[in-house]
């Protein structure tokens, strides 16, 4: 059985300026989101991680490199686990229409139109692709123990319920708290199926730790 910890990177320049930037370059972390990544440091030391993942995007490598300090864990980069590209959205402030048309597409993913996409961007089809690529990625290379991700809300918050076992797609939206906060932490199991590994959700984006 594996363990995969998967936390969003710490707060981003652009999460404050409430922008658009899913793309390569990115924006660095704040102070605030060092001392997130800090504090989930700490709490990830008490695990027994044993390989680190990370988005290539800056934000997530910042972050994972933070837990690299603490962990003494050198990471490595998957392109996998990228944030998705909202296409012609990319640089926009995240209000008005722009706001609007990303909501729009995604009721749509939830619904089940898992082809739609804002136009040069990804479809769902596409994410969950890259997902379950990178969970194959990850378990054929650790069978057992434990390892993280850095990665990005929006992919995990939009591929996770969607692989997990036994998750209801509409009732899991429904919810309030489906949300994943900076630098919160979501708890998965992986075992080997018969065709594709089997992965079980036990927490959904922990953020006690940075209390």
């Amino acid at each position: 059985m594996l363990t995969v910890y998967l936390m969003r990177h710490g707060q981003s320049q652009a999460n404050v300026e409430r922008i658009f930037a899913n793309g390569d370059d990115g924006y660095p972390l704040t102070e605030e989101g060092r001392a997130q990544a800090a504090l989930a440091a700490e709490l990830l030391a008490l695990k027994n991680i044993k390989r680190i993942y990370t988005s290539p995007i800056l934000r997530a490598k910042q972050s994972a490199a933070i837990v690299e300090k603490r962990l003494g864990i050198e990471p490595v980069v998957l392109d996998e686990i990228r944030e998705f590209s909202v296409g012609e959205l990319e640089g926009q402030f995240i209000s008005g229409e722009a706001e609007s048309a990303f909501m729009r597409l995604m009721i749509q993913w939830i619904s089940g139109n898992s082809s739609d996409k804002i136009p040069n961007g990804e479809s769902h089809l596409e994410i969950m692709a890259r997902m379950k690529k990178a969970i194959d990625i990850i378990a054929s290379g650790n069978h057992t123990g434990e390892v993280l991700l850095v990665s990005h809300g929006g992919f995990l918050t939009m591929t996770l319920p969607f692989i997990c076992s036994g998750i209801d797609i509409r009732e899991f939206f429904s919810r309030p708290s489906y949300g994943i906060g900076n630098c919160s932490i979501t708890t998965v199991r992986v075992s080997n199926g018969a065709q594709s590994p089997s992965i079980e959700l036990v927490e959904w984006a922990n953020s006690s730790h940075l209390e």
